[in-house]
């Protein structure tokens, strides 16, 4: 009687399944690690590329709300030439209208943001990259006689290579290039601000891929360029008694129903306007339209006879006449706002009746 054969793998069978796990294993965490650095790269480009317009937009938006009204010695604006490290590093503090980041406490103790604040953009060197500096964004809600001092920073960027602002009196490329712009001594705005800044690429940690392929894609540095003009009117803003104060809207008037007046002698009671009080005598409410279509003036009417006197906004009897100073010759109020009813002739209906 023979044995039974035990089943079972040899050893070549063994090392040929590792070999072949270990061969797909491989190539799936490599194809995984080179989608990781794909997503890398491209995460960092897209950073690198929004960057740039997010600095100029914030600096832009800014500038647009330039505060200039009522300022000592015209301190409004003021760039400097700077350096960190031998790279252009310009500075510009001013004083802006664009909401403040922090908020101030009031009289009443209650957190509030101020409407008027010194923005100056600042730069520090990078602590971990010797090459490249910090871009800040001071903010100061506290204004004082210095605008380029105090406050407190907002990181903007942290991988800048340089940064240039050029200032321009005029338009034109024949325009003089300035470094630097005091509005305490130009007595004036530039016309035109050339803000030309160049950052660096991030690179994370886990980025493999060759500066070859890279530089095919987009270079390791991307510089940013923006001409920022000046409205026309600001070109005189600061000088002598041309400053411009804003100016509030005014809030339109609701015409509501006011008081009605009782019947005078010279005609029935007419609806008063808001904002007038019922008057005695028939008289309607005065309000800002009556002051201003009729010169003040008791009308003098007879009961039933209809006789016109003398125009005004309130009166006793009768009212009607003359057209007031100031309408077209043969304008007749009478005829827009309507008679009052009964036997006068007086207009009544939005004044009041007589």
């Amino acid at each position: 009687m023979t044995k039974p054969q035990q089943a079972g793998f040899t050893l070549i069978e063994v090392l040929l399944a590792i070999t072949i796990t270990a061969a797909v294993m491989l190539t799936v965490g490599t194809t995984f690690h080179v989608m990781l650095n794909a997503r890398d790269v491209v995460d960092d480009l897209a950073e690198s590329t929004e960057a740039g317009p997010r600095i100029l937009n914030l600096i832009e938006r800014d500038l647009r709300g330039l505060w200039t009204y009522n300022v000592h010695n015209n301190a409004v604006f003021r760039g400097r030439d700077a350096d960190v490290g031998g790279h252009d590093a310009d500075k510009m503090d001013f004083l802006t209208t664009t909401d403040a980041v922090g908020f101030v406490i009031d009289t009443d103790n209650m957190p509030r943001k101020p409407t008027v604040n010194e923005v100056g953009y600042w730069f520090k060197p990078n602590p971990r990259f010797r090459e490249v500096f910090e871009l800040w964004r001071r903010e100061d809600p506290m204004v004082d006689d210095d605008v380029t001092t105090q406050g407190t920073f907002q990181l903007v960027h942290d991988r800048v290579k340089s940064f240039k602002i050029t200032y321009y009196r005029t338009l034109g490329h024949e325009a003089e290039a300035l470094n630097e712009w005091d509005s305490s001594v130009e007595d004036a705005l530039p016309k035109r601000i050339k803000i030309e800044f160049t950052i660096e690429r991030r690179r994370s940690s886990r980025n493999v891929v060759s500066d070859v392929e890279i530089d095919d894609l987009e270079g390791a540095e991307k510089t940013y360029v923006r001409h920022i003009v000046f409205d026309r009117g600001h070109d005189q803003i600061l000088a002598a008694n041309m400053a411009r104060m804003p100016v509030l809207p005014i809030e339109p008037e609701v015409a509501n129903q006011g008081p009605v007046g009782p019947a005078g002698s010279g005609g029935a009671a007419g609806a008063a306007m808001a904002g007038g009080p019922a008057g005695a005598g028939g008289r309607g409410g005065a309000n800002q339209m009556t002051q201003t279509i009729g010169a003040q003036g008791k009308g003098q009417g007879q009961a039933g006879q209809g006789q016109r006197g003398q125009a005004g906004p309130a009166g006793t009897g009768a009212r009607g006449g003359q057209p007031p100073q100031g309408l077209p010759p043969g304008f007749d109020p009478g005829a827009l706002f309507g008679r009052g009813a009964g036997s006068g002739a007086g207009p009544g209906g939005l004044f009041g009746g007589r």
